[in-house]
């Protein structure tokens, strides 16, 4: 998580499959973004002219569940730690954990990955011309972010929940006192509830565009918009709900074959609406699609994290403590591996493999050999305050060329 702390339960134990789930978000960004490389048809930082067929689907696959997940799992945590601490504490100690890697990352690897970038499109690019013109047109454009922009809308959304939640307690203690049924009903969070809340708010995201069109347009120096925001906050709000219901989140995990098939079907359904013209029936089919795929990929999630690592494990706990920088990280390797291997007449499939192991390694040794073992390293690409020791997680907790380097096929929530 991006405050590099364990997951922990209201009673102070941490919380093993949390850890080991959010993790696992984290480092699914490795195969995701290496499979843009080869996705056909679609334009990514570097793009090897042998695609692979079918790995686009393989990508969305990855990104109908990864980042809502990871939203939903933030907005509990932080909950969690708001209850505990309270918005000052919060804000001061989330704020180092995420705005410290954004800027160290975007500074350094984020430029040289621009760099390469560039370079496989322009052979020709002077460094000189890169840094008087490429450079400053990336940063404006928001295109030092790249995959950084969770960092940015997660921030966002814990200002906001920090902002709101001694008006939000206050409110709701009313509504106990004036509908104690209403009250009752939130209460419950039967099952049902979270997904149609979530369907709610994505379907109230298509109003952005009526509102302004500005809303829609990236804000300066990022890559995320008014309404990529709030898409996000939905999520993140949700995940808040959960937080606060009796059994937090274990009452919704599930490995049952119908929330399976649930989530294969509007999967599916989100794939084939991808490729038709939408009118307003069929956008709001699409967002409620979002809404319950996002939902049972969760509880699955949840399911199987229970299932495998409630309790703790060596190998998970090393993944755990290096996710943050695995994420932060790959990007880079990845963007480097791939313009070395465009000249290389390897397979486009084992090319792949490769990528997206070296992506996954080369992060993971360099963490346990280095960050951890720095002070600085631990702060500016943990957001660990110097002095202060490695400890078990280091996720964030909630942890291309152009802004439409978010990196999402489809239109899709960026990941």
């Amino acid at each position: 998580m991006a405050d590099g702390t364990p997951a922990k339960t209201r009673g102070g134990v941490r919380d093993h499959s949390l850890d080991a789930a959010r993790s696992l978000l984290m480092i699914l960004g490795v195969p995701y973004h290496a499979a843009l490389i080869y996705t056909p048809d679609y334009h990514w930082l570097i793009d090897s002219p042998d695609t692979i067929p079918g790995i686009g689907l393989f990508a969305e696959f990855i990104h109908s569940f990864r980042m809502p997940a990871f939203f939903l799992i933030s907005g509990l945590l932080i909950a969690r730690s708001l209850r505990k601490h309270g918005p000052t504490t919060v804000l001061r100690s989330r704020a180092t954990r995420l705005l410290v890697p954004l800027i160290a990352v975007a500074a350094t690897f984020n430029v040289l990955q621009l760099w390469l970038s560039t370079l496989s499109a322009d052979p020709g690019l002077t460094l000189a011309a890169f840094l008087t013109r490429t450079l400053p047109d990336a940063f404006w454009s928001g295109g030092l972010t790249y995959h950084l922009w969770f960092l940015v809308e997660l921030f966002a959304c814990m200002v906001l929940l920090c902002l709101l939640y001694p008006v939000a307690t206050r409110l709701y203690a009313v509504l106990r006192a004036r509908t104690p049924w209403l009250a009752r009903l939130v209460e419950a969070g039967d099952g049902w509830l979270p997904p149609v809340l979530l369907g709610v708010m994505l379907v109230g995201t298509m109003g952005f565009d009526n509102i302004s069109p500005l809303l829609l347009e990236p804000v300066p120096p990022t890559t995320s918009s008014a309404l990529s925001t709030a898409i996000s906050a939905s999520f993140f709000l949700v995940g808040v709900y959960i937080a606060h219901l009796a059994g937090g989140p274990a009452r919704f995990a599930s490995t049952s074959w119908t929330v399976v098939a649930l989530y294969a079907l509007c999967f599916l359904g989100q794939v084939g609406l991808d490729h038709v013209q939408k009118p307003m029936a069929l956008r709001v089919l699409d967002q409620v699609l979002r809404a319950v795929c996002a939902w049972s990929a969760f509880r699955l999630l949840l399911g199987l994290a229970l299932a495998w690592f409630a309790r703790e494990n060596r190998g998970v706990r090393a993944l755990s403590q290096a996710s943050y920088s695995i994420y932060l990280l790959h990007h880079a390797v990845v963007v480097v591996a791939g313009f070395a291997l465009l000249a290389v007449p390897w397979k486009p499939g084992v090319e792949f493999l490769l990528i997206a192991a070296l992506g996954l390694l080369v992060p993971l040794a360099f963490h346990h050999a280095a960050v951890r073992r720095s002070p600085v390293l631990r702060f500016l690409l943990n957001g660990a305050p110097p002095g202060k020791a490695p400890q078990n997680g280091n996720t964030p907790q909630a942890v291309g060329a152009t802004p439409a380097s978010r990196s999402c096929p489809a239109g899709r929530l960026p990941g």
